[in-house]
């Protein structure tokens, strides 16, 4: 562990945010996770739970105060599915908070700032392995607040105001995602063959970038522990596979999967994504791939996490 001690995860009720305040527990940080709704954490003295509304400037403020954190990590946002729709509340929760948050984070003396992006900010038909220099023409409304994001957060680290650090992640899949474009062709897929529900998908052969949420947390914590980080903004990706292979990967260890075709409109990501920079960087490389992933997640549902309830 670094010098760091108390820590802000911002989202830690989430889908992410859970696996992340489980890393950050276990390497000896005290962590204060926010989020809307009940606490899925058991009882736990490095975690403190409180639930906050990140556009709340004046909340947000007070909690700042109250635990001095050394570091914040910014995940809360909302997903594209729901930024497609509203795109007005997307641009207060997902751009005007971190705005804030950001300079509360000054006014407090916060030492580094770790924001999750995604890989929402590429073009689609970006040319493959797509490289962070390639973002900046994103489709998805979600994907544009995450490019803004990180322009934001660069704009204050070059004004030497507070060490701003970023990923963006591939299609995250793991125990517990059950909202956002990409769920329909990853985690869905599993939660839906766990319970004998038959499993819709759109388009079979589409290529797909799938990260495990176990290593996507790994890189947070990682990013967040670094020194240093040139280069600022990272690429996160995991194993490439069409969906008819995850599928396949998946009816390994549930035989009686069932799946159904069902034409129509998908949301596509890149799929050949280059982690040459956090890899030469910082270190990091994905642990959880293929039937990895998909053996961990199984067992996950069905004994359960220590430090959360996945499904509250």
């Amino acid at each position: 562990m670094c010098n760091l001690v108390n820590v802000v995860v911002t989202g830690g009720r989430g889908f992410i945010g859970r696996f992340v305040v489980e890393k950050l527990v276990e390497k000896g940080y005290t962590v204060i996770a926010t989020g809307l709704g009940s606490s899925p954490f058991r009882e736990h003295p490095k975690v403190i739970y409180r639930v906050v509304d990140v556009t709340d400037v004046f909340a947000m403020n007070r909690l700042l105060a109250e635990y001095k954190p050394e570091a914040i990590i910014h995940l809360a946002a909302l997903l594209a599915d729901v930024c497609e729709i509203d795109p007005v509340k997307c641009y207060k929760v997902n751009l005007e908070a971190t705005q804030n948050l950001i300079e509360l984070s000054i006014a407090h003396k916060v030492e580094k700032f770790v924001f999750m992006s995604s890989s929402a900010v590429y073009n689609p038909e970006t040319p493959e392995p797509v490289r962070e220099e390639d973002a900046g023409k994103p489709i998805l409304y979600y994907g544009i607040t995450k490019y803004v994001g990180e322009l934001i957060g660069l704009w204050y680290t070059r004004k030497g105001l507070i060490d701003f650090r970023a990923l963006r992640p591939t299609v995250v899949f793991g125990p517990g995602r059950y909202r956002g474009f990409s769920a329909q062709y990853s985690s869905t897929i599993i939660e839906n063959a766990l319970r004998g529900e038959k499993i819709v998908v759109k388009n079979l052969d589409m290529k797909v970038n799938y990260v495990y949420v176990k290593d996507v947390a790994e890189a947070i914590v990682l990013l967040l522990e670094a020194p240093k980080a040139p280069s600022r903004i990272y690429n996160v990706g995991g194993f490439v596979c069409s969906i008819a292979e995850f599928i396949d990967i998946v009816r390994m260890y549930i035989p009686s999967i069932q799946v159904e075709i069902v034409p129509g409109q998908y949301v596509r990501f890149p799929a050949v994504v280059d982690t040459s920079r956090i890899r030469n960087e910082l270190g990091w490389k994905p642990v959880y791939l293929y039937e990895k992933a998909v053996e961990d997640y199984i067992e996950l549902i069905k004994k359960g996490n220590p430090l959360f309830d996945i499904y509250t």
